[in-house]
């Protein structure tokens, strides 16, 4: 039977409104077409499943691919290197000669060229915005710079203007601010040490003009300079800044070798060991800041710690980000014991640069994430572990307000306003419960983050109650109708509970509003039938006809409250009001029932108000009555229904009230001098008679 349904609707040229026309012609009732929707159902189900299966399948293909990529991009970095360091070593060659005059020792730098260069380096503050912890490393400073363009690798498409920077250990990219204020013209965007990056020139061709590419692990970026002559230039600049930095290292490398061996003229015990107290102030002796220094650089020469830059960049470009994490934690636990140095800051702005891009991925990760709550645990959890608590909060609350917009947005209005409010305050209710139980899993330990969830959920509210507002409070809709839908999602808010959220009072403040309209549009439709019957009241008993007619009513008023409405049925058929107080009266109650399902403490007056004006809305007519001659011999009668509404159907509105509310309504009590006004109208007539 699958089989056959799965090629009727896999047939090419298929007409869905064809089969659907041929399917109910052809079955004999509900029951057919009901089982074969499950049929269709039971069919997108497994096809669905089917489909989620291959999806899966085809992405872990992908992460096997990308791997052997990252491999074999890094052994291509790495044999750059390899030619890099070649090409070096041959040009120092070829450089030498056996017959060459020892090269004079070069003049040291003097004061002046030292100052030059750090005030060269601390214009970047005015320039770029969120560099300083550029200038902040000692002896770094600026060689070149100028303006490129950014070109896509693969498409050789322009991405962006960029201003670089290139210093003596590393090379700084920062983009254009479009509407800059003030002297800032770029804004920092990445810091590239010039020990992991390899330059390669491009060859001209169609759009690849005076372009040059710059491979850092894992990444790849293209710039176009402006002419051969800046190209030329920039290659340059920074094959000279490769080889000054290299041979910087050499020189460091042989100076510790000296100072170890020359270190054993003093005492290598801990320095800080001396107990007069006096003596901490003053500052330390040259060879002291030596021995620290070099405790720090051989702390640091530790070859997983040397290697911890590139294995974080492997592990972001295989969106290993729990193995990143744990590794920067590692990081931190083991440079908390390295002495502070120069060396020291140097490395934590390597580390600090994987971080800032660390987080930015994960970043990225959560604002393109779909699904539920629990898809996004992965990247909060490793954003809380650096320390991004409250990114990570912001970026998990806007994900979930975005989940929940497409989740309300798919939802369609089908059957009656009813049905839809209830399909609303489920979907937005159980997201919200997921929601908060996610929260409190992944920020249990970051009570900072509690209040930017209780505003996050406020808001979310607001939307709910537009959306909620639009379908129930519209002029076609009854007031029994708001009522259900409005103690419907009271009951859904409720639930939110169960997490220690309680929006109930926010709720009721966003809806108090159309509730106080809806209630007076109730009033203005039983105060409009009851002036308008009036003109047809005949002040005669109500003649139900036939017995079981008469004890339906009875029945129907017991419902509502009023327990001896039977002593006012005779003959089996007849009872002693008109029937329009009967009728008044079902409207009465019926409204006041309503109305406690959608009370609120401050619609407290606006109920009381809205029933009592219907009670002397129906005294006015019994008024009206008294002071007519024509029925001055229905008086008794037309007392007995004004006993009737005054006190019997009163004392239960105030019964009524008191149960739910949990006090009594005085201004009930007003109703009394009205009562007592038409008892002395229908003695008059008699007196004048």
């Amino acid at each position: 039977m699958a089989e056959g349904l799965k090629r009727t609707l896999g047939k090419p040229g298929f007409d869905p409104e064809d089969y659907a026309r041929e399917i109910a012609q052809k079955s004999d009732g509900d029951r057919d077409l009901l089982e074969h929707r499950q049929r269709v159902q039971n069919l997108q189900d497994d096809t669905s499943l089917a489909l989620k299966k291959n999806v899966y399948q085809n992405y872990m293909q992908f992460i096997e691919t990308a791997k052997e990529i990252s491999y074999v991009e890094s052994e291509m970095y790495q044999l750059s290197h390899i030619l890099t360091d070649q090409k070096t070593i041959m040009n120092s060659m070829m450089q030498m000669s056996i017959t060459d005059k020892e090269e004079a020792p070069k003049e040291k730098e003097t004061p002046k060229e030292k100052e030059d260069k750090k005030k060269n380096l601390s214009t970047l503050l005015e320039k770029v915005e969120g560099c300083s912890h550029v200038t902040e490393v000692p002896g770094r400073y600026l060689v070149h710079s100028g303006g490129l363009v950014e070109l896509d690798p693969d498409s050789h498409t322009q991405i962006q203007r960029v201003h670089t920077f290139l210093m003596n250990d590393s090379l700084m990219v920062a983009s254009w601010i479009a509407s800059r204020r003030g002297p800032v013209h770029y804004k920092f965007q990445a810091l590239y040490e010039l020990d992991s990056l390899a330059v390669v020139n491009i060859r001209d061709a169609g759009p690849m003009k005076n372009s040059f590419k710059v491979l850092m692990f894992p990444d790849c970026r293209v710039f176009q300079a402006e002419s051969p002559k800046a190209k030329r230039e920039w290659l340059d600049s920074l094959d000279q800044a490769k080889k000054s930095k290299a041979a910087a290292d050499s020189q460091k490398k042989e100076a510790q070798v000296k100072d170890d061996s020359a270190g054993d003229s003093f005492d290598r015990s801990n320095p800080f060991a001396d107990n007069d107290e006096e003596d901490q102030d003053l500052p330390l002796p040259p060879h002291i800041k030596r021995w620290i220094a070099q405790s720090a650089e051989e702390m640091l020469r530790v070859d997983w710690i040397q290697e911890l830059p590139e294995d974080l960049d492997v592990c972001i470009a295989q969106r290993d980000f729990e193995g990143a994490v744990d590794l920067i934690d590692k990081c931190n636990e083991y440079l908390e014991e390295v002495p502070q140095s120069p060396a020291l800051k140097e490395y934590r702005a390597r580390v600090d640069q994987r971080i800032k891009h660390l987080t930015e991925v994960l970043q990225h990760e959560l604002q393109g994430l779909q699904g539920g709550p629990k898809a996004a645990r992965r990247a909060v959890l490793q954003l809380i572990k650096l320390g991004k608590s409250t990114q990570a909060c912001d970026l998990f609350l806007r994900n979930r307000t975005m989940a929940i917009k497409r989740s309300l947005r798919q939802l369609k209005m089908e059957g009656s306003t009813t049905l839809y409010v209830n399909k609303l305050c489920y979907v937005f209710f159980t997201t919200m419960l997921e929601v908060g139980r996610e929260f409190q899993k992944d920020f249990s330990s970051n009570n900072g983050c509690c209040s930017a969830f209780v505003v996050w959920a406020k808001l979310e509210l607001e939307t709910f109650v537009g959306m909620f507002a639009r379908q129930v409070f519209s002029s076609k809709t009854s007031l029994s109708m708001v009522a259900e839908c409005v103690e419907m999602a009271q009951q859904y808010c409720d639930k939110l509970c169960e997490i220690g959220l309680d929006l109930t009072f926010a709720l009721h403040s966003l809806l108090v509003k159309d509730v106080r309209r809806a209630m007076h549009d109730g009033r203005d439709q039983i105060v409009e039938a009851i002036r308008h019957r009036s003109m047809e009241e005949k002040w005669r008993a109500y003649n139900l006809q036939t017995p079981q007619a008469c004890r339906t009513v009875v029945k129907e008023m017991e419902d509502l409250g009023l327990s001896n409405f039977k002593s006012l049925m005779y003959d089996d058929c007849w009872i002693k009001l008109t029937p329009n107080m009967v009728n008044y009266t079902k409207q009465l109650l019926q409204f006041l029932d309503q109305c406690l399902k959608l009370y609120q403490p401050e619609l407290h007056m606006v109920l009381v108000e809205n029933v009592m004006m219907i009670i002397r809305c129906v005294g006015k007519q019994m008024e009206t009555a008294l002071t007519a001659k024509e029925y001055t011999k229905n008086h008794p009668f037309i007392l007995r229904n004004s006993s009737f509404v005054f006190e019997t159907v009163v004392q239960r509105i105030e019964r009524r009230f008191q149960e739910h509310v949990g006090k009594p309504a005085k201004q009930f009590q007003e109703l009394k001098t009205d009562y007592a006004k038409l008892r002395s109208l229908a003695r008059t007539p008699t007196t004048e008679l």
